[in-house]
């Protein structure tokens, strides 16, 4: 547009003046006029660019400082819940020792009741000292644990277990056998992933039923690991609110029932297991009320790095 106005302007002096001196000092002042505004386009544009960059590194800055400060609040309750664990077991040991300890002298002093055949009165005794020494829920509160040995799957199991317990929902996890390492092939925090999701889940579906049944031991959730043959296999299940979940649908993104159950984390699920479908199997089924999700880690082939 600039160069169609110029020209038409010099045509027109041209054709309107014979001048050419004239002609020749108007085309050169639209030349430097031309260039000025070029320049200041320029150093405006560049300007612009650098508050646009400046803006965009501000941003990344204040991302990466979110970023750092969610690692950092992730690590202080890891690293809480670890030390409640660890302060559990020592607490329960102690508590463990003076009960031996005390116990063994309360039986000498009821030998003598023992003795003259007052067997229910020893009974109760023993039920009754028992009772007020031990929280049976807080000794069953990290169950199995001890025999984690792989940090991440210690990790996970603890956050989730402390927070059925601080929500007061019934549950259960056992890890009869010592497990030290999973099958190589499956990266671990995508099973840390598939473990959370499941017991979110768990928990999420626990508190609706809580809820709709307005009682505490509506709900119930048991998990457990087990390891055999160089193999890693883990079960969750919970008590559900509607028993006549499609378990082929639940898989499925965005799929919810009326209550709004589990579709989107088990979506979540089934994208993961698809990276390992040679050495992953899963497996869900509603039984009696219950969500039921089984996972097995395939073990290791023979010779494999």
């Amino acid at each position: 547009l600039y160069i169609y106005l110029a020209s038409s302007i010099i045509y027109f002096f041209v054709l309107k003046d014979d001048k050419l001196s004239e002609v020749l000092d108007l085309s050169l002042g639209l030349l430097v006029l031309q260039i000025t505004f070029s320049i200041f386009i320029y150093l405006a544009g560049l300007h612009i660019q650098k508050g646009l960059l400046s803006k965009q590194e501000q941003k990344n800055q204040e991302l990466e400082l979110q970023l750092l400060l969610s690692k950092q609040r992730a690590i202080e309750i890891e690293n809480k819940q670890l030390q409640e664990y660890t302060c559990y077991l020592d607490k329960n040991e102690d508590k463990l020792r003076r009960f031996k300890h005390d116990y063994q002298n309360l039986l000498d002093g009821l030998k003598i009741s023992a003795q003259e055949d007052d067997v229910q009165a020893v009974i109760n005794q023993l039920v009754e000292y028992s009772a007020s020494h031990f929280n049976q829920k807080a000794l069953r509160k990290y169950k199995g644990v001890n025999h984690i040995h792989d940090k991440n799957l210690k990790s996970i199991a603890i956050a989730k277990l402390t927070k059925l317990y601080d929500l007061k929902i019934d549950y259960s996890f056992g890890c009869d056998k010592d497990i030290y390492q999973i099958p190589r092939s499956v990266d671990v925090l995508d099973l840390i992933r598939i473990i959370g999701i499941t017991f979110d889940n768990a928990i999420e579906e626990s508190q609706k039923l809580i809820n709709k049944n307005k009682q505490k031991n509506s709900a119930r959730v048991d998990a457990m690991y087990y390891q055999e043959d160089g193999d890693f296999e883990f079960e969750i299940r919970n008590r559900i609110v509607d028993r006549n979940i499609d378990t082929n649908n639940i898989q499925k993104k965005n799929y919810s029932t009326k209550n709004g159950h589990m579709g989107l984390g088990l979506s979540n699920v089934q994208k993961i297991v698809h990276k390992y479908e040679n050495s992953m199997l899963v497996k869900y089924s509603v039984q009696n009320g219950w969500f039921v999700f089984s996972l097995i880690v395939l073990p290791d082939c023979d010779g494999e790095k």
